[in-house]
């Protein structure tokens, strides 16, 4: 079978209304982790506080399904497509969809790739978006045994898509 791999980011507009953060959050790895099954795809979602970035792995009619679905849902905006490339082997063919926020245990991993005490996918090159998700995921394999099917609990509100970051 070919893979396609494709990697895009996102800004988050989460709105937190009545259901926490965590909850939604939630809500998105529960049905993606549904649809990504039967689509035989794979995937790491990571986020701060402002962003989104994603791989996602598959065949190239599946991973195009996925990411057009992701393109029109309203919790993301200014969606941009990084790359989309055949590829050998999957980088994360143990999960269907790992979803990790950015936290104490990683932060040092968001600051090497991405250049910055901040996190801002629009600055990255394609390349170290795609390994920063990659070293993401397997911090949190490694130090939990697995890939992760539960968000992290987070505390922090996000911001609207209109918002500025600072």
């Amino acid at each position: 079978m070919n893979i396609t791999r494709l990697t895009y980011y996102s800004r988050i507009s989460i709105d937190a209304g009545a259901q926490s953060l965590a909850d939604r959050l939630e809500d998105i790895l529960i049905v993606s982790v549904a649809n990504n099954r039967r689509d035989d795809v794979t995937g790491a979602l990571i986020h701060d506080d402002t962003w989104f970035a994603q791989v996602l792995e598959g065949t190239e009619a599946a991973v195009s399904a996925t990411f057009e679905r992701i393109s029109r849902d309203a919790r993301h905006c200014d969606v941009r497509l990084v790359k989309i490339q055949p590829v050998a082997v999957r980088r994360f063919a143990a999960s269907w969809m790992t979803l990790l926020g950015r936290s104490d245990g990683n932060t040092d991993l968001f600051r090497h790739y991405g250049e910055s005490e901040r996190f801002d996918p629009q600055l990255m090159l394609a390349d170290r978006l795609g390994d920063l998700i990659e070293a993401v995921a397997a911090r949190a394999a490694g130090a939990q045994g697995r890939f992760l099917d539960s968000p992290p609990r987070l505390g922090s509100e996000l911001r609207r898509c209109g918002a500025q970051s600072r």
